[in-house]
């Protein structure tokens, strides 16, 4: 699985680069067949961080995202969200 992380108006740490990493290795035990993720962080408005995650699987990409002022917690959720869609993908391929 190929990780790809970007981020717009702000920096990102390695601590952060790392932390989403071990994060990401909860997808791969729910799908094993993920091509690619590219992780998009963003300065949203008021102080908060926006999370994007783009998953690319076999026949289709899933999107999801999440804000918080947190950068930590609005991985978890995102992270959270995709592991709920990568479920019901599994289901159906």
């Amino acid at each position: 699985m190929r990780v790809d992380i970007t981020a717009r108006h702000l920096d990102i740490s390695d601590n952060i680069k790392k932390y989403v990493q071990d994060e990401l290795n909860r997808l791969t035990k729910v799908f094993d067949r993920i091509v690619d993720v590219h992780v998009i962080f963003e300065d949203a408005k008021s102080g908060n961080v926006k999370t994007e995650l783009i998953v690319n699987v076999p026949g289709k990409t899933l999107t999801v995202e999440d804000k918080s002022r947190e950068i930590t917690k609005t991985i978890d959720q995102a992270v959270s969200k995709m592991v709920r869609q990568l479920k019901k993908y599994k289901d159906k391929f």
